[in-house]
C-alpha cells in the first residue's frame, strides 16, 4: 500500500458535546453508605447509614435508619450509637427541655445504662418491653414499668433547668400486682444530694434521646396520639386558669 493511500484513510471522527447535552444533569440521592438498617432480614447485625443532603434529607434519613435499627430483629449497639450520634447533630428542636412536645407517653426502645445506674433501672429496662415515661402538662413525670400482673410506678416533679437539661427529684415508688396496690414509697431529699437530671439531647414527632447524669443513654419512641392529647390537655387546663382569673377580677 502507497504511503498516499495511508495517509488518506480517514482515523476516526469525534463528534463534538452539544451544550445541551454538556448540561443535563442527573439527581441521585446522595447518602454516606455506612451500612443499611432492615428489620426483616433476620441478619445477626443491624446496620445504619448515613444521608448527606439537605438539612431535612440527612433527619428523616436518620430518623428512619434508627427506626429501623429498633425494629431489627437483632440489638446492634454500635450501630445504634452511631445513629445516636447522628441525630444529635441533627436535632430540629432547639430547646427540647422546654418544648411542648417533650410531654406525652413515650417507650423505651433502647438504652445503654452505666455500672453505676439504680439496680432496678438497669433490671427493667433488660426484661420489660412495656417499660413507659409519661411527661406530664404539670411538670411531673411517671416512669410506668408494666411486667405481666406486676406495676411498678416513680413519680417525679420535674423542671427545665436549661434549654436542653430536665431536672427530676423521683418523689414515690408503687407496685401494684394485678391493679392492687401492695407497696409503696415516698422518698425523701436526703441533705447533701442533689436531684438528678436528663439531657434532652435529640427531639421529634417520633423519638426522644436522652442521657442521664450517670451518663446512661435512652432512646424513646412516642406512643401514638400521646402528645395531641397532652398538649391539649394543658391548653384546656390552662384555660381554666384564664377564666378562674378573670372571674375572680370581676368581684
Amino acid at each position: 500500500m502507497s504511503a498516499s493511500a495511508t495517509a488518506a484513510r480517514p482515523i476516526g471522527l469525534i463528534r463534538p458535546r452539544t451544550q445541551a447535552s454538556s448540561r443535563r444533569r442527573v439527581r441521585v440521592p446522595r447518602s454516606r453508605a455506612l451500612a443499611r438498617a432492615s428489620a426483616d432480614d433476620g441478619a445477626s447485625t443491624a446496620s445504619v447509614r448515613v444521608f448527606t443532603g439537605s438539612s431535612t434529607e440527612a433527619r428523616f434519613g436518620a430518623q428512619q435508619n434508627m427506626l429501623g435499627l429498633l425494629e431489627a430483629s437483632s440489638r446492634d449497639d454500635a450501630a445504634i450509637l452511631a445513629a445516636i450520634d447522628e441525630l444529635e447533630k441533627l436535632n430540629p428542636t432547639p430547646a427540647p427541655a422546654r418544648d411542648p412536645s417533650l410531654l406525652g407517653k413515650w417507650r423505651l426502645r433502647w438504652s445503654q445504662q452505666q455500672a453505676s445506674s439504680n439496680f432496678f433501672q438497669k433490671l427493667f429496662a433488660g426484661v420489660a418491653s412495656d417499660n413507659f415515661q409519661i411527661l406530664n402538662a404539670d411538670d411531673t413525670l411517671e416512669n410506668l414499668v408494666l411486667l405481666g400482673p406486676l406495676t411498678v410506678s416513680a413519680t417525679a416533679p420535674t423542671a427545665a433547668v436549661s434549654a436542653t437539661r430536665t431536672e427530676v427529684r423521683i418523689s414515690t415508688v408503687d407496685v401494684s400486682v394485678g391493679g392492687t396496690r401492695v407497696w409503696g414509697k415516698t422518698l425523701e431529699p436526703k441533705p447533701g444530694r442533689g436531684a438528678g437530671w436528663v439531657e434532652q439531647l435529640y427531639l421529634d414527632d417520633q423519638l426522644r434521646i436522652s442521657r442521664g447524669n450517670k451518663g446512661s443513654l435512652f432512646v424513646h419512641s412516642r406512643e401514638a396520639g400521646t402528645a395531641e392529647a397532652t398538649v391539649m390537655g394543658a391548653e384546656k387546663g390552662q384555660t381554666n386558669k384564664e377564666k378562674a382569673g378573670t372571674a375572680l377580677a370581676k368581684r
